[in-house]
């Protein structure tokens, strides 16, 4: 062997070695960074679900029946450095209740090679939360078994749950929708190592028709307006219906149960009351969204009485979807139609106000 061959060995061997310290260098540059992020906090980061948090007291310091930390729309996630120790439960009360609806919805599930982080996972799931006009939700187990509705920041996951609702308002899951979903889980299967299971597609779209054929038969809406001598501004219109008993729900107002949940609502000129301008409406509508809606046995008759007390501030006549007055004694037979509909409901398993009628009445 000649002294260039030799040479040439040798600067490769001394390549080789150059760019291993160098991946081992950048390696434990990008662990200090991880470790800074999640253990002491960075006060640049930019996650708007992180932004904005107050620093936590020592853990020592911390309440022993402090929340852990999760990710919601609404909750500031906490680092897991500073989250103290969270007493030991029984198994059973460690699992979070909400879970997959097999009967509305259709689950892609991704099992990971090596458990993942919350935090990891929460920048892939965080936005993708529908396809096409189908939402999505997310259900993880962690390591140690426990199922999980919520990512939470310092836990590890072994599976995902990627679940698509299979009906709704805008139709049943078509092709399209399913692919964009599929798309989705996908990507988080290939950023993280993990394999993935389709239900059977085809059984799972003739179940969205006939879902969607059910839904169909029982989507229900009663109204009832109230007609302007002249148009009334916006706000003043507001602050009647305010001092009348409706409440802030959402985009607009409602009218609550004793439980907090909207029997119906009240629309200006068709729009939810959510524009406090000066600009006149001449149209007060109330809706009854008869599967959204908690039962009661006199649904129709409230919602009647309540826009007459309206019609009264306003100035206004009460008439119905048609623009004819609304006869006295009409809301008792139409309280009865509106109760068989509620025993349809719960007869194919969709209570109404539950959070199953509320997913596929959306």
């Amino acid at each position: 062997m000649s002294n260039l061959q030799l040479a040439l060995i040798a600067i490769g061997i001394v390549l080789i070695l150059l760019v291993l310290l160098f991946n081992w260098w950048q390696d434990q540059r990008v662990r200090k960074q991880m470790h800074d992020q999640f253990s002491m906090g960075d006060e640049h980061e930019t996650d708007v679900l992180l932004k904005d948090r107050k620093p936590l007291a020592p853990a020592q310091k911390i309440p022993a029946d402090r929340q852990d930390p999760v990710f919601a729309r609404d909750a500031e996630p906490v680092s897991a450095a500073a989250a103290a120790p969270a007493p030991l439960h029984d198994a059973e009360e460690l699992h979070d209740e909400e879970r997959v609806d097999d009967m509305t919805e259709g689950v892609i599930d991704l099992h990971f090679a090596a458990p993942v982080s919350g935090a990891d996972l929460h920048r892939y799931t965080r936005n993708a939360s529908h396809a096409g006009s189908k939402p999505l939700r997310y259900f993880a187990e962690s390591e140690e078994g426990i199922h999980r509705a919520q990512l939470r920041a310092d836990e590890y996951y072994v599976s995902l749950q990627m679940a698509i609702v299979l009906a709704n308002r805008a139709g049943a899951l078509g092709e399209i929708e399913w692919s964009q979903a599929w798309a989705k889980a996908d990507e988080i299967a290939h950023e993280f190592d993990a394999s993935v299971e389709s239900p059977d597609v085809p059984a799972l779209l003739r179940r969205a028709g006939k879902l969607d054929e059910v839904c169909a038969n029982l989507d229900t809406q009663v109204g009832l307006t109230v007609q302007l001598a002249q148009p009334h501004p916006v706000r003043s219109v507001i602050d009647v219906a305010r001092a009348k008993g409706f409440t802030e729900y959402r985009n607009g107002l409602a009218w609550m149960n004793h439980d907090g949940l909207p029997r119906f609502v009240l629309l200006l000129a068709g729009e939810h009351a959510d524009d406090p301008a000066n600009a006149g409406v001449s149209r007060v509508d109330l809706l009854l969204d008869v599967p959204c809606s908690p039962p009661d046995d006199t649904p129709f008759a409230r919602m009647m009485a309540v826009a007459r007390d309206l019609a009264l501030s306003l100035d206004g006549q009460l008439v119905d979807d048609s623009g004819r007055p609304v006869m006295e004694g009409s809301e008792h037979a139409i309280d009865e139609q509106i109760r068989g509909i509620y025993e349809e409901l719960e007869q194919q398993g969709l209570q109404a106000g539950s959070a199953r009628a509320l997913r596929v009445f959306s």
